[in-house]
């Protein structure tokens, strides 16, 4: 293993010049093998960011931009096709599939959830950096910086309402302002149904749960309605609520 990359430091030595710095965010679970490939992938020059899990990165989509993404397919709570599909209809990076699951059926789901490249494990670092400058040399975005704010959704506690990408303005009950407040300004990944039943005034208890569950569901039509998109919350099945992208307090 040593040998092997030694081998590919050298080739990256000899590459460097030619290689497109590309920042990469690099989804995982398996954490000798994520921290083998990121090794590798800033060898050869590119900037790389390690997750573990869906939940991971959607918290850090909320305030950074990645040209490609490099996605495994077997992961906690949600797996790949599901990431991959997100990922193509909510930014526009570079999408790569690496996985043992080599099928048939397996690469078609691959590439009808959104995927730009599908490639087996073991996968050569080299040829993996190739196909990283490869995809993000055809995607030629421009610089995002500002972007993320610009185009966030952002929530405003003078006026009690949720305001979309698309630029249309959501009016909340009080129950629902304080949800989006706390999701909002909370720093954890994943926040507990209990820390969210405490900040709506509520106890902790199953009447309580039920509350909560049927708010946020009218919560989620009413924006769907009045936005056409949907709220960026997703569910984690058995520990609480993760935002997928970044709500903007606006004090």
């Amino acid at each position: 293993m040593a040998i092997e990359f030694e081998v590919h430091v050298v080739n990256a030595i000899h590459l460097r010049g030619s290689i497109i710095v590309v920042d990469i965010v690099l989804v995982e679970d398996d954490i000798a093998l994520r921290k083998s490939l990121a090794d590798c992938l800033d060898v050869f020059g590119h900037r790389v960011t390690e997750v573990g899990s869906a939940v991971e990165l959607y918290q850090l989509m909320a305030s950074k931009a990645f040209d490609v993404a490099v996605v495994d397919i077997n992961l906690p709570h949600y797996d790949g096709y599901s990431i991959t599909q997100h990922l193509s209809e909510q930014s526009d990076m570079g999408i790569i599939i690496t996985t043992v699951r080599g099928s048939l059926e397996d690469r078609v789901r691959g590439y009808e959830s959104g995927a730009d490249i599908y490639m087996i494990k073991p996968v050569d670092p080299e040829e993996l950096s190739a196909a990283i400058t490869s995809l993000a040399s055809k995607k030629k975005t421009p610089l995002r910086e500002g972007k993320e704010q610009a185009n966030a959704w952002q929530y405003s506690a003078a006026s009690l309402e949720l305001t979309s990408p698309n630029g249309c303005a959501v009016r909340l009950t009080r129950l629902e302002a304080l949800f989006v407040d706390h999701m909002a300004g909370s720093q954890e990944i994943v926040v507990g149904r209990s820390a969210i039943a405490a900040a709506l005034g509520n106890g902790v208890s199953a009447s309580s749960f039920r509350n909560m569950d049927a708010m946020l569901s009218r919560l989620r039509s009413k924006i769907v309605v009045e936005t056409e998109l949907e709220f960026p919350l997703s569910t984690v099945q058995g520990a609480g609520f993760s935002l997928t992208e970044k709500i903007v307090r606006q004090d």
